[in-house]
């Protein structure tokens, strides 16, 4: 009987509210709903999703390196305002993302850990999801880097490549730790990020909600795994003090194992603590509706 009041308390089924919008909750079972269609996808969609994920991210970290090193004069007297301005640009490749329903693997790090601590997803449709999106991601990152960004010659003037090479320098020559706690917060952002867009019920409401968990990661320096599959190869690609194998451990590793952790643990498991535990499922729900319509 508590379980049931408590239930309630949460989010009744039938909740109205003034606000145009869906409530943490019932977000929350939209994210669960999420995991088990990422969990049902065919192999194919799954890859082919996961690539153009990585397309997508590194399109918005290409449009950031544009901005900040199409403007040195800016970087030079007032660096806080073109980091601010170049920051505003990346989250068109998130917002692309959500809106075209492709994969991501650091936000499924969020909707996959959620829907399995929900027991409505495995443990093996977790690792399926990570592991293809990860290696796909990369993929479309490698292939946007190369063939997109730098056959293209899309860093067109030179104060362009040479800012392309810095800040790559500056992803992987810091200490290995540092990496870690970046990507700690930068996907916890991003779960933050999906969650401000399933909670909105309009186009224009995703799109805001995006924007301010992107904008604020990327202008706080913050690490993005998938990202950096095109911030650091472009920056290899114009001269950097580091190679792949460096590149490998004091940045992909690190920063991956941050964004597990932040998108996993303080993402997830804190929603799961403060709403799911206490919520029945989306089936439960499904059940008592389909119940309550036959008496």
């Amino acid at each position: 009987m508590s379980g049931e009041v408590e239930h309630k308390t949460l989010a009744p089924p039938k909740m109205t509210s003034d606000v145009d919008a869906h409530t943490p909750v019932e977000a929350l079972r939209l994210t669960e709903q999420a995991g088990v269609a990422k969990a049902n996808l065919s192999w194919l969609d799954l890859i082919i999703k996961s690539f153009l994920g990585g397309v997508f991210i590194s399109l918005g970290a290409a449009f950031d390196l544009v901005v900040a090193g199409g403007s040195p004069g800016l970087r030079a007297s007032n660096p806080a305002i073109a980091t601010m301005l170049a920051a505003f640009a990346f989250p068109v490749g998130f917002t692309i993302i959500i809106l075209l329903n492709v994969e991501l693997c650091t936000s499924n790090m969020f909707v996959m850990a959620y829907s399995t601590l929900r027991r409505r997803t495995t443990i093996y449709d977790l690792l399926k999801n990570w592991i293809v999106s990860y290696v796909f991601n990369i993929a479309g990152c490698l292939f946007y880097a190369g063939v997109l960004c730098y056959w293209s010659d899309t860093l067109s003037s030179s104060a362009q490549k040479e800012y392309a090479a810095t800040q790559a320098n500056g992803r992987v020559n810091v200490n290995w730790g540092y990496n870690v706690t970046r990507g700690i917060m930068c996907n916890w952002l991003v779960g933050i990020a999906f969650f401000f867009a399933t909670e909105a019920r309009d186009l224009l409401s995703k799109i805001v909600g995006i924007w301010i968990a992107i904008w604020t990661f990327v202008a706080m320096g913050y690490q993005h795994s998938i990202a950096n599959y095109l911030l650091v190869p472009i920056g290899m690609f114009y001269g950097t003090d580091f190679g792949v194998g460096r590149f490998i451990w004091a940045s992909c590793i690190p920063v991956t194992i941050g964004n597990i952790i932040g998108g996993a643990f303080f993402g997830a498991f804190a929603m799961w603590v403060v709403y799911g535990r206490h919520e029945q499922s989306v089936k439960e729900l499904e059940k008592q509706k389909s119940y309550g319509d036959r008496v």
